[in-house]
């Protein structure tokens, strides 16, 4: 019998960087190793009362199909939430609930481009990205930023460089996934006006919206072009509120083509999840600022630790991320992944180690990002202490092989 091939999209779209090595923390977990986890976004802070009271109002008999744009509630609550945390101007229609960040933009990637079409993206960048492009047939087309710059946006000339008669879309992630990276408003307003004199989209990802530092105050593409068909958010509840699992998400738009488009193939999938929506409305019509208040205080806290912490490591290169919970990190190894395989295959300390992102995974230039390393801080402040702790001990034993 003949061997049957696989697609080119299965072929090359890559494994995640952020799970690739987790078979490696199972297997040093079952020999009685502790591990601690600073290498996926997700928060162990507890997800809010609200949800959970949302959840026990649900009292229908059949659990329904939701529309496929998203339940009306939810549509409702979430521009309400919009409007008051950002002091702008939404519509519940200028939202289409989709399961995740993740499949909003696997939607806009497809609404957006034509397979072998191409959208700019900066180095080092979110690696699902990759995935979102390589199931959509698009070519993202990366500009690099850089560890000495604190990994701020590149010049316009440089993005202009990259733009071809393929080019559709500008994608940012602000703040950024993985290097914490906060866009200033200059920086979105001249992506905004490449994106105007070349007739693109802008797609901002927001997920990280509100979690930003040293007196930084969330800032949103809406606050600066509120009425732009042009501009499409990227939006979600998964780590805002710790509901990673729920998998509630959304794009937000004015421009009712996009929105009109986007809800074909939104009808094609049917619906997202609908007791998480309902539960998810409930909670953004009754939590109160207090809670992302309190959220975002404690994420600096943590910044501050894991700051601390690996500045204190020989030979170890970090700037200072001011939002998100991540920070792409440079370290004294000829090789990040051989050093996370190590830390979890061969290494312990006290029973105790670290798992740690290579960052080459989230580089598409080839060569970028070999001895650096993504850091998630979602642990609290005493166990990434601990954590860094046990990667030094790492480090300084795998520079004796």
């Amino acid at each position: 019998m003949s061997k049957t091939n696989l697609s080119d999209r299965a072929r090359v779209t890559p494994p995640s960087p952020i799970r690739k090595l987790a078979h490696l923390a199972t297997k040093a977990k079952k020999s009685g190793i502790y591990v601690y986890h600073l290498n996926i976004g997700q928060p162990d802070i507890e997800s809010p009362k609200e949800f959970f009271d949302g959840l026990s109002l649900f009292k229908q008999k059949v659990v329904a199909y939701e529309q496929s744009q998203g339940n009306e509630s939810l549509c409702l609550a979430w521009s309400k939430y919009i409007n008051r945390t950002l002091r702008i101007q939404t519509t519940p229609e200028q939202l289409l609930i989709t399961m995740g960040a993740s499949e909003a933009l696997v939607f806009l990637f497809m609404t957006c481009c034509d397979p072998g079409d191409e959208i700019i993206v900066f180095d080092p960048t979110y690696a699902n990205y990759l995935g979102f492009a390589s199931i959509a047939g698009v070519r993202l087309v990366p500009v690099l930023s850089n560890m000495e710059n604190n990994f701020a946006l590149p010049a316009p000339s440089e993005i202009e460089k990259r733009i071809t008669p393929r080019t559709r879309a500008i994608l940012a992630c602000s703040p950024n996934n993985p290097t914490g990276t906060v866009c200033i408003e200059e920086e979105l307003r001249f992506l905004y006006d490449i994106c105007e004199a070349n007739n693109l989209f802008l797609i901002v990802d927001e997920t990280y919206r509100e979690f930003v530092y040293d007196d930084l105050k969330p800032l949103s593409i809406l606050h600066l072009v509120p009425n732009s068909e042009r501009v499409i958010v990227v939006d979600s509840l998964s780590k805002r509120f710790s509901l990673c699992g729920a998998r509630i998400g959304c794009l937000v738009t004015c421009n009712e083509e996009i929105l009109a488009a986007t809800l074909k193939i939104a009808q094609a999938r049917l619906a997202a999840p609908t007791i998480e929506q309902f539960a998810s409305a409930y909670m953004l019509d009754h939590i109160q600022d207090e809670y992302l208040e309190g959220v975002r205080s404690e994420f600096k806290s943590r910044r501050d630790a894991l700051y601390n912490a690996l500045r204190e490591i020989p030979g170890v290169a970090i700037h200072k991320p001011q939002g998100a919970f991540y920070s792409v990190v440079q370290l004294p190894v000829d090789d990040a992944e051989r050093f996370a395989a190590f830390l979890l295959s061969e290494f312990s300390y006290k029973m105790r180690t670290t798992f740690i992102a290579p960052a080459a995974g989230f580089y598409m230039q080839p060569g970028y990002g070999t001895q650096q390393a993504r850091f998630a801080y979602v642990l609290n402040r005493s166990s990434i202490e601990e954590a860094i702790e046990a990667l030094a001990a790492g480090l300084e034993r795998y520079q004796k092989i």
